[in-house]
Order: structure tokens, then C-alpha cells, then sequence
């Protein structure tokens, strides 16, 4: 089974689906054993530079080296620090890889030729309707596709001696509004028209059409016009816009085709060029040949912006129901459930396990490093956690599977499948990713960005809330325990102890009380320091919680005296719980070579239902008989210092 990485950048929120539909065409026509993994990011859609870091972390996630073809679409991935760094990894590689519209390194190169293509519109120009003096509207500097179609324009107006200045260029994006910018721009600067505006895309000649109209200018009555890329925008503009067309699903297809070539051992080119064609229509002054449906294509737009609205309501209560979710597995679960044209048949969610970090070190967050959680912000953690799977319509039991790699888990016996990989992020702090198998068709509906989306910003606020509940929670801890020992404080116990009697003795129960005493702890300390001091009430507080129950009130009420209350045991084994305390005090004492011996001198009430007695009296009971214990012990050293 061979392995095809795919790595790009959406436009903007949309996926690109061309790519990866020309793929599996290909694929699946010709049966070969071949599986695509799409590594997909939409880093150029937002302004903050941190979500945009959390995007394109995404490309780090898999081994390059594991897969046996390598596709790259840079052309969208607006970060060059990012395009370099995926250059320098992959130039390491004895793996082909194939460069999507864009010349990089010495990798293959398939797209279209854009410098032919867009020589041929400025021909056509110049040839045909006579234009000299042209607007150059184009899209962002630097941008591939974009640097080939301007040296074009540039070589052959210099072989053709047509004069031309470099202000005449006007650069920016290639979205509607570099368009209507532009054209403002260069007519404010020149108060003139020139003959042709030659533009970087359709996107660009229909804002500058719109700009035009504005100051009472239309084409191609008063210039002509062209785009680049065939958009349905450009057939369907009024005037129709004159264009270059190509398949885009082609480049994808030929991909495929090269592969196969360079697996058998062929030796094959390094560019490959798919077919581009001028198409001149209304906006440069020549006469559409081709009849074009508008009803079918306005029937089309009608059912998209229908279906549009209904999703647009799926999303709408997803992202109620993520709402009221309390686990990331039930928000995953809402998913199929509330989004039923998302008919993907298997996603997972594999999460970074420091989510759960403020559970795990909460005194970090109670010293307020709120934002130490370890999250990466460069590549991925070595072990993760598969927090949700779901395959063929079934929920899978995830309970402590973790994955430490995309493969195995993700490799597949059978060909012409599809894995896409999505990042999930918090901002830059990368919390893990999702992943949909043969979910191509989600890509075309342009529906992912929007679950995504909603579904990270659900498990954020779930996070948010669980942390802020649980230091809440550790916080109130911290109010009612006794910080050297664990032990519940004198406050603790009052609150927790009176509770418990009154409850156990409602219903009918017994209740032990323990008053332990540590014996001798000033001796200790004016002897031996405060460290052993503090040595001998930790260790006695741990022996003392050992053997309690697990829901016993063990509590540190004064500095060497503890209170424990826990449900009544039988009078011998309680006494049997006391000698086991002090055995242990013994071996530890001995064991840790402690100038003294540790002991404690212990009272012991069990209480009755039906005494009539307060807490605060069984209490004292038990203080009295350790007390008596303590007494006993002092006068026993007083005679023996007196032998």
C-alpha cells in the first residue's frame, strides 16, 4: 500500500477541493493501491499571528519520510518562515515530491504555465484590438502564480517595444477588493483611462468593473477588461469577463499519473504543465461563441444558498448542544448527530493529555502560571490521547488508547481511501487534531471550517470552565487542610466533623474518635531542631492517615495533637489499628536514624445514637483518656530518671 502526503492551505475559510478530487479520480481509475493524507490548515484566514501559528503546526504532525509521494500547494500559505521550513524538511527526503503551481527547489512542478497563459492575453490585446497603453491590477507580491504572470505582461511588452512603467502596477490580494482599490488608485493618479486593464484574476476584474461603474465608466465601451482562472463570476458578470481557463482537478490527476511513472523507475521531466486556454469574451470587445444556461446556473446558486441556510442551521444547533455537553466525548458525539449532511464514515479526535495538566499540577495554577499547561506550539507531543473514535456508524471504546504516530493507526489494506487531517488549536497552543476518512466531499461543500470551528471553540470554554471549577475546587482544599501534613486543618474539621456525627448518628450509626497526641514534640524541638519536629508530625500524620478509612476526617487540630473520626469498627480492631500506628512510628524512627523515637499517645470513644451526647463531648472523652495515657508516660521517665 503507498502513501500520498498532501499538504496545503485553504483560501481564506475555504478548503481547496480541486487537489485533492483530482487525486483520488485518478486513483480510483486505476485501482492502484493508493491511499491520500490531506495535512490542511486555513492559516491565511485570520489577522492573529498565534491562531495562524496554531494552523500551520499542523504540517508538523506527520513523518514525511513514511510516505512514498509528497505533494505541495505553497502558493496559499501566506508565512514564507513556514513555506521554508517545509522546503528544508522535505529537501532531506528520498521521497518525490511534486510542487503544486509553484516552482520550488528542485521538486517536480505540475499546474498551469502561467507565464504562456497570461502572454496570450496581453497578445490577444495587443494583437487583436490594438491596446498599447494598459492598468496592471494584479494580486500580492511575491505570491508565485502572480511574480510569473507580471514578468509575462513585462517580457512581452518589451519584445513588442510597448512602452510602460512600473506605476502602471498595482498590487495587493487577489480578492474582490484589490480590484475596486486599484482601480481608484491608478484613476486618481492618471484622471484617464487607459486602453485595456489587464487583471491578476476574475476576483480583480469584477471589482474594478464595479469600481468603474462608479465613475460612469463600463466595458468595454470605455476600456477593455480581462481576468484569469474562469470563476463562474466571470462567465456570469455582466459584461462576461473575458479569462483563462483551466482545470483544476487536473493538476491533481496528473499528479497521480507522475507518481506512477517515477514508482515504475521512468525517468520523467521536472515540469508538467496542464492545459490553460484564453477565452475572450464581452469585457475585451469580442463575441461569446459559447452559449452559457444562466437559468440552470441561478437554479444552481438558489438550491447552494438553500442548502447553505439549512446547514447554517445545523451549525446553529451543534453549537447548542456542545453547549450543554460536560465531556469532549459527548461533543463529539453531537457531531453526527446534529450535523446529518456530515456523512463522513469515521472521525477521531486526538487531543494533547495536557489538557488535563491543571489536574495533574494544579499548584502551578494555584501560584497563577495560569498559562504554563505544556502545550506545544511547534511540532506535536511524542504520546497522545484517542479521546473520541467513531467508524461506520459505531462509537469505539477509547478508554486508555493513546497514539504516538499517524500510522498505524491511520494506515488502511484498502486503496483509494482518503484521511484529512485537521488542526485544533487554542490559539498557538496546539491541543491536538481531527480526523475525518473520505471526507473529500466535505471539502467541496466548504462545511469543515465551521465545525471545526464551533467544535474548538466548545472544547476551549469546556476547558476553561473544568479548570477554573477544579482550582475552585483545589482552592478550598487549600482552606480547609493543613499544608504541612494533608490533613484537614482545625476549620476543616469543624465544618466536616460535626456534619458527619450528625448524619451517621440520623441514621442510626456508631462513629470512632481518635484524640492522638504526638509525644514529646517541644523535647524535639529544643533538642534536635525544627526540621526533626517538623519530620515527626509528618510522619505520625501520614502513619495515622494509612490506616484510617477512606472516608474518615483525620485533622491536625493543634501542633502535635490530631483528631480523627471515622464509621465505628469493632473495640479490638480499632485497638489493633492503634498498635499498628505505633509499630510503624517505631520502624520509622529506626529507619531513618532518628535521634528519638517517635510515639503518640492515643484516646479512643466510640460513640452511641442514642446517648444524647454531642460531638464536642465525646470528643473531650477521648481527649481525656489520651491524657491519662500521656500522664501515665510522663511519671514511667520520672521514675526511671530517679533509679
Amino acid at each position: 500500500m503507498r502513501k500520498i502526503a498532501l499538504i496545503m492551505d485553504g483560501w481564506k475559510r475555504f478548503f481547496t477541493y480541486a487537489w485533492p478530487a483530482g487525486i483520488l479520480e485518478r486513483i480510483h481509475e486505476t485501482n492502484e493501491d493508493v491511499n491520500l493524507y490531506i495535512f490542511t490548515s486555513s492559516g491565511n484566514w485570520s489577522k492573529d499571528e498565534d491562531y495562524t501559528t496554531g494552523e500551520y503546526n499542523i504540517y508538523r504532525l506527520p513523518k514525511l519520510d513514511e510516505f512514498d509521494g509528497i505533494i505541495l500547494d505553497l502558493d496559499n500559505i501566506i508565512c514564507q518562515d513556514v513555506q521554508e521550513e517545509l522546503i528544508k524538511r522535505i529537501d532531506k527526503l528520498d521521497v518525490p515530491v511534486i510542487s503544486i503551481g509553484k516552482e520550488a527547489s528542485d521538486f517536480y512542478y505540475v499546474g498551469i504555465n502561467n507565464y504562456k497563459a497570461m502572454k496570450e492575453v496581453i497578445r490577444h490585446l495587443h494583437q487583436h484590438h490594438k491596446c498599447r497603453k494598459y492598468w496592471f491590477i494584479m494580486g500580492p507580491k511575491g505570491n508565485y502564480e502572480n511574480e510569473q504572470r507580471m514578468r509575462a505582461l513585462k517580457d512581452y511588452m518589451a519584445e513588442e517595444g510597448i512602452p510602460f512603467s512600473e506605476d502602471e502596477f498595482y498590487l495587493e490580494s487577489f480578492e474582490y477588493q484589490c480590484g475596486v482599490n486599484g482601480f481608484k488608485y491608478l484613476y486618481e493618479k492618471y484622471h484617464f483611462l487607459p486602453e485595456a486593464v489587464i487583471c491578476g484574476n476574475d476576483n480583480i476584474a469584477v471589482g474594478v468593473c464595479e469600481a468603474a461603474g462608479a465613475y460612469g465608466y463600463t466595458a468595454p465601451r470605455d476600456f477593455l477588461i480581462t481576468g484569469f482562472d474562469n470563476f463562474d463570476k466571470a462567465a456570469y458578470y455582466v459584461p462576461q469577463i473575458a479569462t483563462v481557463e483551466h482545470n483544476r482537478e487536473e493538476v491533481g490527476y496528473c499528479c497521480v499519473d507522475l507518481f506512477l511513472r517515477l514508482w515504475a523507475g521512468e525517468n520523467v521531466s521536472r515540469f508538467h504543465y496542464t492545459k490553460a486556454e484564453g477565452i475572450f469574451w464581452g469585457s475585451c470587445g469580442c463575441r461569446n461563441e459559447i452559449e452559457l444556461d444562466a437559468r440552470e446556473h441561478l437554479k444552481n446558486q438558489i438550491l447552494y444558498g438553500i442548502e447553505s441556510d439549512e446547514f447554517d442551521e445545523e451549525v446553529l444547533f451543534l453549537e447548542y448542544e456542545l453547549m450543554q455537553c460536560s465531556t469532549v466525548k459527548e461533543m463529539m458525539n453531537c457531531i453526527p448527530q446534529c450535523i446529518p449532511s456530515m456523512r463522513c464514515d469515521a472521525m477521531y479526535l486526538i487531543l494533547d493529555d495536557h489538557i488535563n495538566a491543571f489536574k495533574k499540577h494544579p499548584e502551578l495554577y494555584i501560584n497563577q502560571q495560569l498559562d504554563d499547561e505544556g502545550f506545544c506550539t511547534t511540532g506535536y507531543p511524542d504520546t497522545m490521547r484517542v479521546s473520541f473514535a467513531y467508524e461506520d456508524g459505531k462509537v469505539l471504546d477509547t478508554e486508555d488508547m493513546t497514539i504516538q504516530n499517524i500510522f498505524p493507526m491511520f494506515d488502511y489494506r484498502e486503496g483509494g481511501k482518503n484521511f484529512l487531517f485537521l488542526p485544533l488549536h487554542f490559539r498557538s497552543k496546539t491541543v491536538g487534531y481531527f480526523v475525518i476518512r473520505n471526507a473529500v466531499y466535505l471539502m467541496e461543500k466548504q462545511y469543515l471550517f465551521q465545525i471545526i470551528k464551533t467544535l474548538t471553540t466548545a472544547i476551549e470554554n469546556l476547558h476553561k470552565k473544568e479548570k477554573l471549577e477544579y482550582m475552585n475546587q483545589m482552592l478550598s482544599e487549600l482552606y480547609i487542610r493543613d499544608a504541612m501534613t494533608g490533613m484537614y486543618n482545625r476549620f476543616g474539621y469543624q465544618s466536616l466533623a460535626a456534619e458527619y456525627f450528625t448524619r451517621m448518628h440520623e441514621n442510626k450509626e456508631s462513629i470512632l474518635i481518635m484524640f492522638i497526641d504526638l509525644d514529646r514534640l517541644k523535647y524535639i524541638n529544643d533538642n534536635f531542631g525544627h526540621e526533626w519536629g517538623d519530620f515527626a508530625i509528618i510522619r505520625t500524620a501520614k502513619t495515622i492517615m494509612k490506616y484510617c478509612d477512606k472516608e474518615a476526617i483525620p485533622a491536625r487540630t493543634g501542633g502535635d495533637e490530631f483528631v480523627l473520626v471515622q464509621r465505628s469498627i469493632p473495640r479490638e480492631e480499632a485497638e489493633k489499628m492503634i498498635q499498628n500506628i505505633r509499630q510503624e512510628l517505631t520502624e520509622i524512627s529506626a529507619k531513618e536514624k532518628a535521634p528519638f523515637g517517635l510515639s503518640v499517645s492515643v484516646g479512643m470513644t466510640i460513640t452511641s445514637p442514642e446517648s444524647g451526647k454531642t460531638m464536642e463531648e465525646y470528643v473531650r472523652e477521648a481527649d481525656e483518656i489520651m491524657y491519662q495515657e500521656k500522664t501515665a508516660k510522663r511519671m514511667e521517665r520520672k521514675s526511671e530518671r530517679e533509679r
